[in-house]
């Protein structure tokens, strides 16, 4: 006699009010909205507005950032530069009169989460951000993720954001890189998921979620169906690109009026800082395609 296989009932699915929510959805236009609040900006506006040069938005609560560069662009550099120039400190030595800074962070989580190096080389990473702001800052967290599985990247990522005690203290969380989250960069239905999950996961709590992706070999474009998906939902993308013993920083596309582009080195404490060299047009017009 046959046994009858044990098939387990597949969940019910959860029903969705959708009078309500579409009611929920619709933004009263009789009240104006508050921009969203800044949580780095880079550059000081040039022009004034009633009287005051306000700095240039960046990256903004509620919204997503990339930086996106060739291998060995110096991508994880910058990182560390931006992530120590929200925290303050004597991070400013490292900028070169660029103001770059952190805005409505105070009591707020900076965690950074590495899915790709080692204990050593992703301790060397985290290390850099107190060196630069001179002292370790108890509110930024480095977290290494490599032996995790794809899927137990995405689980702790919702928890993260979702259950864990950091939830309503996040203020920026930067995940180097993107790809280390989804199997397959050029699975449409993959990666469209991905990225509604950054969206939810920034506007729930209200923090910013920045991510490091490669750019696609002898291309600038960045890396698969990922790179294009996020892409248009970032409210800014900066591009860096290796020179040599240098690398050209620029903001590709973003939301309000650009920095002016920039140069960073490493000194020989391996520490990120922006330097005095010249940049030529053919670097002002790096391209993003």
């Amino acid at each position: 006699m046959f046994k009858i296989p044990d098939f387990q009932a597949e969940p019910e699915k959860e029903v969705i009010d959708l009078s309500k929510a579409f009611e929920d959805s619709i933004i009263d236009l009789t009240k104006e909205v508050d921009r969203p609040p800044n949580a780095l900006t880079i550059g000081i506006d040039d022009r004034s507005y009633k009287g005051v040069h306000y700095p240039l938005r960046c990256c903004t609560f509620g919204n997503i950032s990339m930086i996106v560069g060739e291998e060995k662009s110096r991508k994880s550099f910058l990182k560390s530069l931006l992530e120590a120039c929200a925290i303050g400190g004597k991070s400013n030595n490292f900028t070169n009169g660029i103001d770059i800074r952190g805005h409505n962070l105070e009591d707020k989580f900076i965690i950074s989460i590495d899915a790709e190096q080692d204990t050593y080389d992703a301790w060397l990473n985290g290390i850099r951000v107190p060196k630069m702001v001179g002292g370790m800052y108890d509110g930024y967290k480095m977290l290494k993720w490599r032996e995790k599985s794809k899927d137990e990247r995405i689980e702790l990522l919702d928890w993260l954001y979702m259950e864990s005690p950091y939830k309503d203290k996040l203020g920026i969380v930067v995940m180097d890189g993107f790809v280390d989250f989804v199997k397959d960069f050029n699975d449409l239905k993959e990666c469209d998921e991905f990225a509604s999950k950054l969206m939810k996961y920034s506007s729930i709590t209200h923090s910013h979620i920045m991510g490091v992706l490669h750019l696609n070999p002898n291309s600038e474009k960045a890396r698969g169906h990922l790179g294009t998906i996020i892409g248009q939902k970032c409210e800014t993308v900066i591009i860096i690109k290796n020179m040599g013993d240098y690398s050209v920083v620029k903001r590709k596309v973003g939301r309000g009026k650009t920095f002016n582009p920039f140069t960073i080195r490493v000194d020989d404490e391996w520490l990120p800082y922006i330097s005095d060299d010249e940049i030529n047009n053919e670097q002002q017009n790096i391209k993003l395609s």
